[in-house]
């Protein structure tokens, strides 16, 4: 029992990778809204900008080319980059398990399928605010339906994140056996 109150690093490191998939999701909705409002901007400033002409001896359209042209071909790339992004952040999440150096006591993996049907339930909220959005016919529901891995990804964010979490507690849990370091060396 004295094991158990004195393994306060395995619970830290178990609400730590919960906390991280939980913010991974949060931020992976906000800036997939985002990238489809910057798309609609710069879809509908770049023609304007590049149509402005000459003003006195400066050549604007030109200048606007150089400039909003490249940035609207990032802003273009961004949903891509948004997704591999978002994909580079799931992995990190399951490398940090990995690489932590606590396994915690089997007593805790309550308090781990807790936290699972506590990401399940976050993650269930904000896919179906993300589909709320998704469905909608405006120019945001559209630069969404146009942004296809990163609205696969969060719309079936129950199920990828459950998937990660069992994976990662099977290897939490079951993977390394160290006497010293929770386990079964209780």
């Amino acid at each position: 029992m004295r094991k158990i109150k004195q393994d306060k690093k395995g619970v830290m490191g178990i609400i730590l990778f919960f906390l991280i998939l939980f913010s991974i999701l949060i931020i992976g909705f906000t800036l997939a809204v985002v990238v489809g409002v910057v798309d609609f901007s710069s879809d509908t400033l770049t023609p304007i900008m590049e149509e402005i002409g000459m003003v006195e001896d400066a050549n604007v359209s030109q200048a606007a080319h150089v400039t909003v042209g490249v940035v609207n071909g990032f802003v273009q790339s961004a949903p891509w980059l948004l997704a591999l992004g978002y994909v580079g952040a799931l992995v990190f999440s399951i490398v940090f398990v990995v690489a932590y150096n606590s396994n915690p006591n089997p007593a805790f993996i309550g308090l781990y399928l807790g936290f699972i049907l506590l990401l399940i339930l976050g993650s269930i909220i904000i896919s179906n605010a993300y589909e709320e959005i998704y469905n909608g016919t405006d120019e945001i529901a559209t630069r969404l339906q146009d942004n296809v891995a990163m609205s696969y990804l969060i719309l079936y964010s129950p199920f990828i994140l459950t998937v990660i979490a069992f994976i990662t507690g099977i290897y939490l849990f079951a993977g390394r056996q160290n006497e010293n370091v929770g386990g079964y060396g209780i």
